[in-house]
């Protein structure tokens, strides 16, 4: 078979290296300015959580697919990718001062895009971890961020069992203050009476999910509604796990509208 090749995409976005003491090496934020934002009176930060670590277009690209479809400018956002230096759980190791990836994230990510777009409203999307990790991020800290959505991702894990998750929660225990089924319970209510989570599916963690999983989706759904929680939910169409499947677009979409 021959090389297929995309067409060009002509990449305008700013990029930053982070050297931190929260990660292992240097890492990078990229940021994707909307070509009228000198008129945008109320500016809001797209937050794209990756599913992989380091730069890595194995699934796609998310800053890319804002790019392709103009997302940046139909809702006049500024999309921020940052990059971890590990599989990007959002996890913290209490004895690993250089495996803090909330305290990178919310101190060293956040913090910085503060810096320059002082008062911005912050929205999360990712998918799989990254998925996962928006909906843990909104729920721990509702004044921070308006709203997260997710695109087919573990979100009903209860114990730290599977995949990478035993390395970066060797203490099973540890896993509670994460796991976003407790967090739903527990803090769910506090987002108050308006939409603020959106789910997506599905490929790996929808509907006909295979053997070594099951619908996540679904379940959270179920679980959202028996503790009357607002939520956007669309499990119906199958797309492939990856950020450029073509769920970004309706996913921005419906953050555009919970953040209006």
């Amino acid at each position: 078979m021959p090389a297929e090749y995309s067409a060009p995409l002509r990449l305008n976005y700013l990029q930053y290296t982070v050297t931190s003491n929260r990660q292992m090496v240097e890492t990078t934020i990229r940021v994707l300015e909307p070509d009228d934002l000198g008129s945008i009176t109320k500016p809001r930060i797209l937050f794209m959580l990756p599913a992989t670590p380091e730069l890595s277009h194995r699934s796609g690209d998310g800053l890319d697919q804002v790019l392709l479809h103009g997302l940046h400018n139909r809702h006049g956002l500024i999309a921020v990718a940052p990059t971890f230096a590990d599989w990007p759980w959002m996890t913290d190791l209490p004895d690993r001062p250089m495996f803090q990836q909330v305290l990178y994230f919310i101190e060293d990510v956040v913090g910085f895009i503060d810096t320059i777009y002082p008062g911005a409203q912050r929205l999360l999307v990712g998918y799989s971890k990254g998925g996962s990790a928006a909906l843990q991020l909104l729920l721990r800290y509702p004044v921070l961020f308006t709203a997260a959505a997710a695109f087919d991702a573990p979100v009903m894990k209860e114990q730290p069992d599977q995949w990478e998750m035993p390395y970066f929660w060797p203490n099973p225990d540890h896993f509670r203050d994460f796991a976003i089924p407790h967090l739903l319970r527990e803090r769910g209510r506090d987002l108050g009476d308006d939409p603020r989570i959106a789910l997506y599916g599905y490929g790996n963690f929808g509907k006909d999910a295979p053997e070594w999983t099951f619908d996540h989706l679904t379940a959270a759904h179920q679980l959202m509604d028996e503790l009357g929680i607002p939520h956007v939910y669309d499990n119906d169409t199958q797309r492939a796990h990856r950020w450029d499947s073509g769920w970004l677009p309706d996913a921005v979409a419906a953050l555009d509208r919970m953040s209006s």
